[in-house]
């Protein structure tokens, strides 16, 4: 493939697909043509990676279908009331999501706990196994 005729036969579209990109308000037609002509330069991005990568002509095609994605996945900047939505809404339903896992690990958690100290408890040699009796001692006494 040569890069440069394939890069003037499709320059208008890129164009277009960069000034559309770079508009603040677009009609319905306009939208659907943004759209169009992404989904053609993403085809052309991919013929070019294939038979002849050119660097230069990857990059411009990569950058400008980065920008017209923003625009058509309408990218906004981090605010405020985002970080709020997250802490009072997404956060708590994500854990009310997992709130029966968390249960079932807790109950196994606090069997394992309860088991462990019965068997301590009532099996001398897990005792001594856990200090010498005057650290044991020194344990109890503080």
């Amino acid at each position: 493939m040569d890069t440069d005729a394939f890069a003037a036969v499709h320059a208008a579209e890129w164009a277009r697909l960069e000034e559309l990109s770079r508009r603040r308000e677009l009609t319905g037609a306009e939208s659907d043509e943004l759209v169009t002509l992404y989904q053609a330069t993403a085809g052309h991005l991919s013929a070019v990676r294939t038979s002849a990568p050119d660097p230069n002509l990857v990059g411009r095609l990569s950058a400008l279908l980065g920008q017209a994605r923003a625009r058509i996945a309408g990218a906004h900047e981090l605010r405020a009331g985002d970080v709020a939505r997250f802490f009072l809404v997404s956060l708590p339903a994500a854990f009310y999501r997992v709130r029966w896992w968390t249960v079932g690990v807790m109950v196994g958690f606090v069997a394992l706990a309860v088991l462990t100290g019965w068997w301590v408890a009532s099996t001398p040699a897990a005792m001594t196994a856990m200090g010498s009796e005057a650290e044991l001692e020194q344990y109890a006494e503080e």
